[in-house]
């Protein structure tokens, strides 16, 4: 055994000094390096940054034994001592854990602000070090783990004699060390996380569990509240999340059946002076928060949700359909199969469950009570970010009616445009609830009219890529004037369903139809035309499962349209079908144009602005009849004005109303 004794004035000396000599010689280093006529190869980083290294990795083993120091150092003396077998970096680590653990154990509502200040300080420096968070967390185990967190509620919600914001920060930097322990090698982490949802969820718990962890801890009821606070971190493993989120779901299953259901529980305990980030006036509900945290990773949520149960519990069905998500309105589990579904590892190592399970939320949530464009705006951006990823869907549903079914994925192929060995099923009957749910908020519209613009300028480019190779092919000449006409569906649709909905920010529903409207041509605007290096073989390089994500139309660009001085629309759907064909003529123009069917000397010189070929999105509102006919000269030798105009505003009316119609 090896004893060995630290005076914490020389070792905070002894590491101030090699942090300063650590930045001169790199400072003085680049100067030279900077000043000198010939190559300094003693000053690369090869050979005079080992030596830099050699300074910087030997202040984490002066750190960590002054940290070490100064938790044992009890009695203030200035110095401390331990005994270790072998006084290495590793075995000193593990002692500063578990130093920790105990003095997170000596925090009370009477603890004063310089004990706050110590313990949060040391957990600022060490909630990142996987070494010193696993020991800690080992020596708390759950128990200690949640009761330290009813502790610090408690101290906040009672008055302590701390600063509040300081009870914050500890919170936050212990649950941070919490998740960087999850993922320290050798750390049980699926166990450790099954076992913070017992003690956070006093049902599941014996009698003597219940006294035992009241005596030592006096937790309130507030354990949902605790328990939401902690899964709110999304850097836990997989492994602790998975464990976290089974036991939780045993739970709800035994207290379906039960006096009261996990939601009544939480309605009880779900309220507390930890920041939950739960603005809605609800309780909060853990189940949901491990819900966001499975968006955030993604892998880990479709294991859940697709992994089989020993009694056959459908965990999609009740989560999808049957449990009430009126605490947070859909939010997470609509965070976590947005996550889910457009993960690409989860696309590409299981595609059939992913897709299937997506349409399989899909269609029965859309026929969860609750979720509506009132009570499920939370959902909204997650929604839409669904139907955005996987608009082909949605058009396919629109063009293809069908009943509804047990949802699944199929084969899907979408002529100029591409091929899907999987793709989830949409039914009809569900859009109108999807996609009134998205378009409920800004953010939510956003994303439905960035997926509908680039969709419907992929066909469009696809085509005048194929033209462009064999400009005299009756067959794509057809198919031109198809894609252009098809596109009056899904525009007719999505500017019905902005109708439908009041969004916060929008000065009236004709205001938001002209956003929308106004955020389909910006978003189309954005796809790189024929003839730009994105476009290969097929077309387009942007089609994949997410082609769509390719276009994010930036911050707030829902609020610029709403504030836009272009002329409000109205709700005559006459004069909507009118102004989609108009955009569909200049657009395909464009198109026509950019990958070189129309030779860009027959092009008028207001189609060009410094040189380059304009957007749909740069013309003014109060021009966009004029241009429209200049454009439909140029697409008249491929579809004239009457295949465009009484065939768009027929298929616009049809769907200018309710999908299920």
């Amino acid at each position: 055994m090896t004893t060995v004794t630290i005076k914490i004035d020389e070792i905070s000396a002894a590491i101030t000094a090699m942090e300063d000599l650590s930045s001169e010689v790199t400072s003085q280093a680049g100067v030279a390096r900077s000043a000198s006529p010939i190559s300094l190869p003693s000053l690369s980083e090869s050979t005079l940054g080992k030596k830099t290294r050699w300074l910087d990795d030997h202040l984490e083993d002066l750190t960590t034994r002054r940290d070490l120091a100064i938790l044992l150092d009890t009695e203030g003396t200035g110095s401390a001592s331990y005994t270790v077998t072998s006084d290495t970096l590793s075995n000193v680590k593990e002692m500063l854990g578990q130093e920790l653990a105990a003095a997170a154990g000596t925090i009370d509502a009477t603890s004063d602000q310089d004990q706050l200040d110590h313990l949060a300080g040391l957990l600022e420096t060490w909630k990142d070090d996987p070494d010193v968070m696993s020991a800690m967390f080992t020596e708390l185990g759950p128990d200690g783990t949640v009761g330290f967190m009813a502790t610090i509620s408690s101290a906040m919600g009672y008055g302590g004699v701390g600063d509040p914001d300081v009870y914050t920060s500890l919170a936050e930097d212990f649950r941070s060390g919490l998740a960087t322990a999850s993922n320290a090698p050798g750390f049980p982490a699926e166990e450790f996380g099954q076992e913070i949802v017992r003690f956070s969820v006093a049902p599941l718990l014996t009698d003597e569990e219940q006294q035992a962890f009241a005596e030592e801890f006096g937790m309130g009821m507030n354990g949902a509240n605790i328990l939401t606070f902690l899964m709110g971190d999304t850097s836990y493993s997989d492994d602790f999340l998975l464990g976290a989120a089974n036991q939780l779901d045993d739970f709800e299953r035994m207290a379906r059946d039960g006096v009261l259901t996990a939601q009544d529980w939480y309605s009880h305990n779900g309220y507390g002076p930890l920041p939950t980030g739960n603005e809605t006036g609800w309780y909060d509900d853990p189940m949901a928060m491990i819900m966001h945290n499975f968006g955030e990773n993604p892998e880990a949520g479709l294991t859940f949700f697709t992994q089989p149960t020993e009694d056959g519990w459908d965990r999609q069905t009740y989560y999808f359909d049957d449990r009430e998500w009126k605490a947070d309105g859909y939010g997470g589990i609509s965070h976590a199969v947005e996550g889910i579904g457009t993960s690409a590892e989860n696309l590409t190592n299981d595609p059939e469950a992913t897709t299937g399970l997506v349409s399989r939320f899909l269609d029965q949530v859309a026929n969860s009570p609750g979720f509506n464009a009132n009570d499920a705006q939370p959902a909204s951006p997650y929604i839409a970010d669904l139907l955005k990823f996987y608009m082909p869907a949605v058009d396919t549903a629109l063009r293809f009616p069908n009943e509804d079914g047990d949802g699944g994925s199929t084969s899907l192929t979408i002529d100029n445009f591409g091929s899907f060995d999987h793709y989830p099923i949409l039914f009809t009957d569900d859009l109108d609830s999807l996609m009134q749910v998205s378009m409920s908020t800004p953010e939510g519209m956003q994303r439905i009219a960035e997926g509908v613009g680039v969709y419907q300028q992929t066909q469009i480019n696809n085509i005048a890529a194929a033209l462009e190779a064999n400009p005299d092919d009756p067959d794509l000449r057809m198919q031109l004037r198809d894609v252009l006409q098809r596109s009056a569906a899904l525009q007719g649709f999505g500017e019905y369903s902005v109708g439908q909905v009041e969004i916060d920010g929008a000065e009236d529903r004709d205001a938001q139809r002209q956003a929308f409207i106004d955020l389909v041509s910006d978003a189309t605007s954005l796809v790189p035309l024929p003839g730009a290096d994105v476009v290969g073989e097929f077309g387009s390089d942007l089609i994949d499962f997410g082609f769509s994500q390719a276009v994010d139309l930036g911050t707030d660009a829902a609020g610029d349209a709403f504030t836009s001085e272009a002329a409000a629309a109205t709700d005559n759907a006459n004069d909507r079908a009118a102004a989609g064909t108009n955009r569909v003529k200049i657009t395909a123009y464009l198109a026509l144009v950019e990958s070189g069917v129309i030779p860009r000397d027959e092009v008028p010189d207001s189609f060009f602005q410094n040189g380059r070929l304009i957007s749909a999105a740069d013309i003014p509102p109060d021009q966009v009849s004029a241009y429209a006919q200049t454009a439909m000269s140029g697409v008249s030798s491929y579809a004239s004005n009457n295949d465009l105009e009484g065939p768009y505003r027929d298929e616009f009316l049809e769907y200018y109303g309710p999908a299920g119609e």
